[in-house]
């Protein structure tokens, strides 16, 4: 192979990985809080943190995780999430007795209560945990459900420019 010649078979794979969206998943805040036990996590929820500057010890400490995983139905093991998920309740029969769960979800494309949770927010009642609650399931399919896009196209730039230049040191 001349020297030199990877680069324009590189193009299109480089053109490709920057203009196709990866696979990344969302992040989304992950607590729970039943009856206060968690002020994090209660409303009002305050994430001062900029998505922009989420770093590995600030996100631990405001419980974001990015990307977040989930169960997809059928499937063994965990894969990268695509919606976020408020459940906030309170016991049907002791209303003071709360719950709020943030985490996040998979939409599988099944048209089953389990996927189709993450198509639609809605209010009612719901069983958790042995007890009936009612309350508001809510989704959001952004990051950290503000619309914001921390998923980067730079590391997949790198490796390809990573593969170029070792491919054009090659002897």
């Amino acid at each position: 192979m001349a020297r030199g010649s990877a680069t324009p078979s590189l193009s299109p794979a480089l053109i490709l990985l920057v203009t196709i969206p990866g696979a990344v998943g969302i992040g989304c805040f992950v607590c729970s809080s039943f009856d206060g036990n968690n002020r994090a996590c209660e409303d009002p929820f305050n994430s001062t943190l900029e998505l922009a500057t989420k770093q590995r010890e600030a996100a631990s400490i405001a419980n974001y995780h990015h990307p977040c995983w989930a169960f997809k139905k059928g499937r063994q093991g965990l894969f990268p999430a695509d919606h976020c998920i408020k459940i906030i309740g309170h016991r049907a029969e002791n209303v003071s007795k709360t719950m709020i769960i943030r985490t996040c979800a998979l939409d599988s494309g099944t048209l089953t209560a389990d996927t189709e949770i993450v198509r639609i927010s809605h209010c009612g009642h719901f069983k958790f945990e042995g007890h009936h609650y009612t309350g508001c399931v809510q989704a959001c399919d952004s990051d950290g459900c503000n619309s914001s896009d921390v998923r980067s196209r730079v590391a997949a730039l790198f490796v390809v420019l990573l593969l170029t230049l070792v491919d054009l040191l090659r002897p």
